[in-house]
């Protein structure tokens, strides 16, 4: 199943790029054709899977604002804000209506959302924490920071709403951005929102390989947590199936 899922990267990943592999919860910064780094990561959930895709590292932004997508507006926030109106206000969030900022005690919460924007500002307590690493993507997912640092010592990491958590975000900052981690560690104590562009796009790979050599070629073995090996030996099947019916 893996050497199959081999064909589904370029031949060659590349000098420079970043390797994801939700099996293992690990993410491996690589420089110079090698295996510079490699950390913990929180993957999402079975319910709120993370994609297999490739794509291009772009940005690092510094203490970010959270948007909160509308699927956690509607299934996380909406209950406690129908008993509660004002929640969001004391939390310290952003709420706009059509673009106008107002007060979370002033909006209708039984009524559609569509209009309604919230987002958690730059503090100790943001959902992204100190950073995000952004590629832009359909999938809408990216690497970022967390407060949660707990979920990192857990053997089973699929723990998020599909985007990627590092246990230690600002030395992969450093590292894709080219720069110290005492610049990374100034642009945070800023405290200001600032995106910085990264000198040139790394290649991030979003993988999914239950069978992966480490770094001494040694193959490691992962538990499939979204059960998707299954459907590749169905397709291994069908195919074999398809090609006997028709000699």
């Amino acid at each position: 199943v893996a050497m199959e899922q081999v064909r589904w990267l370029p031949a060659d990943l590349g000098n420079r790029f970043v390797f994801i592999n939700q099996p293992a919860f690990m993410a491996y910064y690589h420089n110079e054709g090698k295996e510079d780094f490699g950390m913990k990561v929180v993957i999402g959930s079975k319910a709120n899977q993370t994609y297999f895709f490739q794509d291009e590292i772009q940005t690092v932004e510094f203490n970010p604002y959270w948007g909160v997508p509308q699927s956690i507006i509607i299934n996380e926030m909406l209950p406690k804000l129908r008993n509660d109106p004002s929640y969001l206000d004391r939390l310290g969030y952003e709420v706009s209506v059509n673009g106008r900022p107002v007060s979370s005690s002033s909006v209708n919460w039984y009524g559609s959302t569509q209009s309604v924007s919230v987002r958690q500002p730059p503090s100790s307590d943001n959902a992204l924490g100190d950073l995000k690493i952004l590629f832009p993507n359909a999938h809408a997912i990216y690497m970022h920071d967390t407060p949660a640092k707990s979920f990192f010592n857990r053997d089973m990491r699929a723990l998020s709403h599909g985007c990627i958590r590092l246990v230690d975000p600002r030395r992969m900052a450093a590292a894709v951005l080219g720069t110290s981690l005492d610049n990374v560690n100034k642009q945070i104590a800023a405290g200001e929102n600032r995106a910085v562009q990264v000198p040139a796009k790394i290649p991030v790979y979003v993988a999914y390989f239950t069978a992966w050599p480490d770094k001494d070629g040694k193959v490691q073995y992962f538990d499939d947590v979204y059960d998707r090996d299954s459907y590749v030996v169905k397709a291994f099947d069908a195919t074999t199936k398809a090609r006997a019916s028709s000699i």
